[in-house]
This record gives C-alpha cells, sequence and structure tokens, in this order.
C-alpha cells in the first residue's frame, strides 16, 4: 500500500528531467520538426555560445549574471528564452523565417546512425527510416536495419518474431520510452502493439544495456519513443491498405492546453477482413482480426520550481482468428476442423516525474512508474491457453557528478511485481496440461559510474543487486562497456556482463500448440534463464570526395548457464520443453554505409550468426537461424520531395527440426534452401502537409509452398507448421499515405 500511495503521489506530479543547460533545437517545417546541425546557441551579452551538433543537441555552461538564452538560424525566426538557473534543459523549436535570396543551406541528418558518445553500441533510428517500411507495427519496421532480423514463428498464428544476436526477441529489453513493455505475456507479441506511426524515434542497443534499466537485458536493448504532446504535431493522420485486405488508420494530435501544461492522443485501428489461401493448402496464410490502440498522455513543465513530468493511459485490444479456411468462414464451425483464435487485452497507467536541485545543475531526481493489467486468450485446435499478467514498476534515479564532469554516477532502487497466470487446458480435460501461477516480487539496487576524461574516452561501469521472492534468489548483475575513438574517424567499443529473466514457458512457445505434438514438461526446471554477453566493435568513418563511408564491424558471443529450449528432435509428435545449460550464440557482423551521389545512399551489410542450442540428442544449431544473412538497402531522394526505397535481402539456409522417423510423406530436409526478397517503396511529400507512398513487399513473388505438414488431417500425427522458413504469402502491394497538419505562420 505504501508503494500504491507513492505513485498515486507521483501521478500528480510533473517527467523526469536531467542534468545540465543542455538541449535540443528543431526546424518546423509544415507541422514537423526535426533536428537542425549547427544552429548558433549562446548567452545574450556574452560571447559565450556553442553550436548544435548533428543531432541539433548542444551543450552550454552557465555564466553568473546571464540567464536569456538565443538560438539562430539562417531561414528561421531567431528565438530567446529565459533560463532559471535550476533548470537544467531547454529546448528550441524555430519555425521559418524570411527567405534569403542567395543563401543555400546544406545539411543532413542520417535516418540511421549510431550515437558516437555512448560507451556501449547504439543506434539511434529516426521516423524517416521508419517510412521505408510503411506498415505497420514494429514488428514489421526493422526490414533496413541489419542488426535486427524479422521472421514468423509458423505457418499459422502471424506471429512476427524479432531476433538480434542470433536468439529470440524475448532476451532483448524492450521498452517503451524506458519502461520495460515487451515482457511477460506481452515477450513475443508486445512489438506489435506498438503502431510504426505513434514512434518518433528508436534507440537500438546491442549487447548489454545499463544496470539503470534492470537486469533483463541479455543481447540488446530497444526503446521505443513514442510522440510527446511537446513534439506531436497538432494533427497527423496515416492511412494504410495492402492486397491482403488489410486496411489501418492511425491519428495523433497535439493539444497545447497553456504555457505549461500540454496533451497528445494517439488512436490506431487495423483489420483484417478476407482470409487469403494463396498456396491452396487449406489454412489461412495469414491471420484475419483487427487491432485497437489508444493512448492519452500529459506533459508538465514548471521552469519556476525545477519541476518537470507527464502521465499517460494506454488501452489496447486484439484479436485474431486462422487455420482452415472453412473454419474462418462458417458460422458455427465443426469441431473436425483446425481452428486459431487469440484474444488480448491490455490497459496501463504511466509516468515520470522529475526534479533539478536548485544551484546544482548536475544533479537531479526522478521517478518512473508503470501500472498495467494484460490478459490473452487462445485456441490452437482442441487445446486453449489462458494467461493473465498484473504489473507494477517503479524505478528511482538519482544523478549528480563526483567534483567534475569528467565523473558521473547514477545511483537508485527499483521495484518490479508480477502475477502471471500461464496455463494450458484441452476441451475435455478439468485438469490443465501445464498451470504456471507464481507472484514474483523483485526489489532491487543499482550504482552506476561513468568516466570521460576526455571526448574520446568513456567507461560506464554498473553493479545492480535485485532479491527475486519467487526463486528465493539474489541477483547480482555486473556490466561494464568501454569507448575509445582513436580519431574523429575511428572508435572502438568494448563490453559485456550477466542478464537474466523469468521465463513464461507457455506463453514463449505458443507456435508449438500449432501442430499435433504433445507438449512434454518433465525435464523442465523451476530456474531463471541466465546468460552472459560480451561483444566488441569498431566504427570507422573515411572520406572519399566530400561523402563519408562508415564501416561498422562488431562480433558479440553469449552463453547461458540456463536456458528453456523447446526440442523438437527427438520425436516429431511431441514438444519437451527443458532446461538446457551450455546453448550459446555467436553473431557477426560487417556494414558498410555510404552516399554514392548526391542524395543517393546505399547500405550493405553482411551477418554471420552460429546460434546453438543444447537438445536432449546434444548441442546443434538453433532451429531457423540462418548462419548467413546478407542485405542491400538503396534510398534516393529527389529535390522534388520524391523518395525512393529498395532492399534485397539474402538469407542462407536454415536448419529445421529433424524428422528422419517420421513416415516419408512427411519427412522433410534437415536444412531449408537459401533465398532472396525484395521490397520496394515510392514516396511523394507535398507541401501541404501530405504525403503518398505506394509500395510491395516481395516484389520477386518467393514463396513456401509446403510449410504446412499433412495439412489435410491437422488432428492426426504429423501435423506440424513449424517448419516456416520463408514467406508464405507471396507479393504484396499497398498504398497509403500520411498527412501533417501544416503550422499556421504567424
Amino acid at each position: 500500500m505504501k508503494i500504491l500511495r507513492l505513485l498515486l503521489i507521483t501521478a500528480g506530479c510533473p517527467l523526469l528531467a536531467w542534468s545540465q543547460i543542455t538541449g535540443t533545437v528543431n526546424g518546423l517545417d509544415n507541422g514537423k520538426t526535426f533536428p537542425l546541425a549547427g544552429a548558433n546557441v549562446f548567452w545574450d551579452g556574452t560571447e559565450t555560445g556553442t553550436t548544435t551538433d548533428q543531432d541539433g543537441k548542444y551543450e552550454l555552461p552557465k555564466v553568473n549574471g546571464h540567464n536569456t538564452l538565443t538560438v539562430s538560424f539562417v531561414g528561421y525566426q531567431t528565438q530567446s528564452k529565459i533560463v532559471i538557473s535550476r533548470k537544467g534543459t531547454m529546448d528550441f523549436t524555430l519555425k521559418p523565417g524570411v527567405e534569403l535570396e542567395g543563401a543555400e543551406v546544406v545539411g543532413k541528418v542520417d535516418a540511421t546512425k549510431v550515437d558516437v558518445t555512448k560507451a556501449n553500441l547504439s543506434y539511434k533510428i529516426d521516423d524517416k527510416e521508419l517510412r521505408k517500411a510503411a506498415c505497420c507495427n514494429l514488428s514489421e519496421s526493422f526490414e533496413t536495419n541489419a542488426s535486427v532480423d524479422v521472421s514468423f514463428t509458423d505457418a499459422v498464428t502471424g506471429t512476427r518474431q524479432i531476433e538480434m544476436l542470433g536468439l529470440a526477441g524475448k532476451y532483448a529489453l524492450i521498452q517503451r520510452e524506458n519502461i520495460p513493455f515487451a515482457r511477460g505475456l506481452n515477450a513475443n507479441t508486445g512489438l506489435t502493439y506498438i503502431p510504426g506511426p505513434f514512434v518518433e524515434s528508436i534507440q537500438l542497443t546491442k549487447g548489454l544495456s545499463s544496470v539503470l534499466n534492470g537486469y533483463e537485458s541479455i543481447t540488446g536493448q530497444i526503446n521505443v519513443e513514442f510522440y510527446k504532446p511537446e513534439t506531436a504535431p497538432k494533427l497527423y493522420v496515416n492511412a494504410f491498405a495492402n492486397q491482403g485486405s488489410r486496411a489501418e488508420l492511425n491519428v495523433l494530435s497535439a493539444l497545447p492546453v497553456n504555457d505549461r501544461l500540454s496533451t497528445a492522443v494517439l488512436a490506431h485501428a487495423s483489420n483484417i477482413g478476407i482470409p487469403q489461401d494463396v498456396n491452396n493448402d487449406g489454412f489461412a496464410d495469414m491471420p484475419t482480426g483487427s487491432q485497437l490502440n489508444f493512448m492519452n498522455r500529459w506533459h508538465f513543465e514548471n521552469n519556476g520550481d525545477g519541476w518537470e513530468g507527464q502521465i499517460g493511459i494506454s488501452a489496447i485490444q486484439s484479436r485474431k482468428v486462422s487455420g482452415q479456411i472453412d473454419y474462418i468462414e462458417s458460422d458455427a464451425p465443426a469441431d473436425s476442423l483446425w481452428g486459431y483464435e487469440s484474444e488480448g487485452r491490455r490497459v496501463e497507467l504511466f509516468g515520470k516525474t522529475g526534479y533539478i536541485f536548485e544551484n546544482h545543475p548536475f544533479r537531479s531526481f526522478g521517478i518512473i512508474y508503470d501500472l498495467s493489467y494484460q490478459d490473452h486468450n487462445g485456441r490452437f485446435g482442441r487445446r486453449f491457453h489462458y494467461g493473465e499478467q498484473q504489473s507494477a514498476y517503479l524505478n528511482t534515479i538519482f544523478q549528480d557528478i563526483i567534483g567534475t564532469t569528467a565523473h558521473e554516477y547514477r545511483t537508485g532502487f527499483s521495484f518490479q511485481i508480477d502475477r502471471v497466470t500461464d496455463r494450458l487446458s484441452t476441451q475435455n480435460l478439468e485438469e490443465p496440461l501445464y498451470n504456471m501461477e507464481r507472484t514474483e516480487a523483485v526489489p532491487g539496487a543499482y550504482f552506476e559510474y561513468a568516466f570521460e576524461p576526455s571526448p574520446r574516452f568513456t567507461l560506464v561501469a554498473g553493479i545492480r543487486s535485485d532479491y527475486n521472492s519467487y526463486f528465493e534468489e539474489l541477483y547480482v548483475t555486473p556490466r561494464l562497456n568501454v569507448r575509445y575513438s582513436v580519431s574523429d574517424n575511428t572508435t572502438f567499443r568494448l563490453g559485456g556482463g550477466r542478464g537474466q529473466r523469468t521465463a513464461n514457458v507457455m506463453i514463449e512457445n505458443l507456435n508449438l500448440l500449432a501442430s499435433s505434438r504433445i507438449m512434454n514438461f518433465q525435464a523442465l526446471a523451476i530456474l531463471p534463464e541466465v546468460a552472459w554477453n560480451t561483444g566488441a566493435s569498431i566504427v570507422q568513418d573515411v572520406n572519399i570526395g566530400n561523402r563519408k563511408m562508415s564501416f561498422t564491424v562488431d562480433a558479440f558471443y553469449t552463453w547461458f548457464d540456463n536456458k528453456v529450449v523447446a526440442d523438437m528432435d527427438l520425436d516429431p509428435n511431441t514438444a519437451y520443453l527443458i532446461s538446457s545449460r551450455g546453448s550459446r550464440s555467436l553473431s557477426l557482423l560487417a556494414q558498410v554505409d555510404y552516399e554514392i551521389v548526391k542524395n543517393l545512399d546505399i547500405r550493405l551489410a553482411y551477418k554471420y550468426l552460429d546460434a546453438q542450442d543444447q537438445f536432449l540428442g546434444g548441442l546443434r544449431q538453433s532451429y531457423l537461424i540462418p548462419r548467413h544473412r546478407a542485405f542491400v538497402n538503396l534510398a534516393y531522394q529527389t529535390a522534388k520531395q520524391w523518395k525512393f526505397d529498395a532492399t534485397l535481402n539474402w538469407f542462407g539456409a536454415k536448419r529445421l527440426p529433424i524428422t528422419e522417423s517420421s513416415p516419408q510423406q512427411f519427412q522433410r530436409e534437415s536444412e531449408s534452401p537459401g533465398f532472396f526478397t525484395v521490397n520496394s517503396q515510392v514516396n511523394k511529400a507535398f507541401k501541404n502537409g501530405l504525403e503518398v507512398f505506394v509500395g510491395v513487399d516481395n516484389l520477386l513473388n518467393f514463396r513456401q509452398d509446403d510449410p504446412i505438414i499433412n495439412a489435410d488431417n491437422p488432428y492426426a500425427p504429423y501435423f506440424d507448421t513449424n517448419f516456416t522458413w520463408g514467406p508464405i504469402f507471396g507479393r504484396n502491394i499497398y498504398v497509403g499515405l500520411y498527412y501533417t497538419l501544416p503550422d499556421k505562420k504567424e
């Protein structure tokens, strides 16, 4: 109850503000904001000033006796603000001013770039990159990113699973604005609950992230920043439709209430109404169904007393229906038909509160909190899954320096509590086949020290300790990341540490139920999943003429002390869920980014993955993870706002479950063939805030013809949909638009 009272108190308070006179300078054009690189920022009446970097960010020391900060940029209106001494950040948005004859400002902000200031390998992805893959939720938005792979888990449920460093997305910490999001019941499907048009930017970290964010990160972190009341357009509309009968509408609207309070509403609706069966196997190629999302968020800023904050509510409802076409189209399907149904709900209250200490611009205190409820009802033929999760999250953060800004630290405590039900049953069996009900309370504390004696060197060392009431175990999580820039063009990074998580066994393996396999849990121990990760990278920039070529090479190795593994090799009619020790993954990535000619960008990438799991029969290659993957992305933009994008993907062979003991007609090769896919899109932006696009996924129309084994007899032995290694639907043409309400010029 004390924690609940604290959450209620802070809900009425004002978002976490950080430590010094820093900020961002954005330009505003047609209601859309974007960073201004090279803007002048200075204290009035002094010669103290600076310019913004390529992200529009600046940092400026305080000057005694002067509190008016002014920002100017060619072609934009100059803006001044009075800065209260205890205020640590100040952001500016400049409106277009008088156009100057004969003056041309040339600048370019990369849609995806490495954050050069971070000790770990972190990428910032903005909405320009997300618009290259116009559909639809975040699980479908990484087609042009080499660090994240996306695949379907099976041929029925339509679940897209991301993979990082050769491991499933559940081993990455996926957050919405530094609040845990895709975890527990959301572990495999949480990204489908994030509409792409809601996203302003993404910070993607490879390897272990900060201990501030918890202990669950193993392969990396994906932090998603939604549009906020202070940054969202007054009105933003996105509409989409594709050949597979998918229709989608997203609407965002921001409204300033007064000079201190603002609000934003974000709404999403999508629907797939017509089942498709391109390969004529009697099963739908993708589920029908709908999803509704609603979020209302408020931002408060009080320059007079050092407080800043936000609070919001969110609600999501999702429904899917798939399986045999006759099951989907029948009003009262016969029990002999095989059907898949999934329905989930999620409601959430979240917020942040921060305070900057007076006369101590580097000292701040913040609170992040979240209350959520979600559930899942699923049908897989004659088996049923029920999941429920109630969660509360609290994280406190205190930040300061030790003597000088070369020594910074962050410390605080956190608390996470989950009440989870994860149950599998059948129609005629009262006792469930699997039932996990647990209450897991995890109080923890952390300390992180950052040493940055010069812009070329950063060391971040952190440790946290958490007590897990369910396992009755104390977790100690050490992490270390180091960055060293030999020159302005060469940066090395090295890092490593430990991570752990609690597996939700059934909800994370629902794809196994899309088969006739019996679930066997006899070799499953009640243990946390524990892993270690270490990695190194080099980023090398080479100037060729007036253009920069960037090379990135990274290598990460992950090994598990314990991992929950689904073994489908031993028996084609049984799935063994086991606690495995010794699973591992090696990931090597080489990437080149270059502007070939003006406004024509190319991205080349090759990735080698050696992911292995310790199965009952020994150490073998993990299922459906290609050892080799490569892609080429070309992006071109004209002066008249035409945008062209094309991506060629190559996927190497993937290991499939062993079927040697199956009857010959149900046997499959041990590996899939390699294959290519091509995605392409054309956008046209107009001056009135309208942008239209048309594109095609899988332009070459490559399809896997037989993804389902024994599709004619889904209730008989050997029925299995878990051999999906390539596209099922084939070519998919889509159209859509974005509309941003132009800001009226004064």
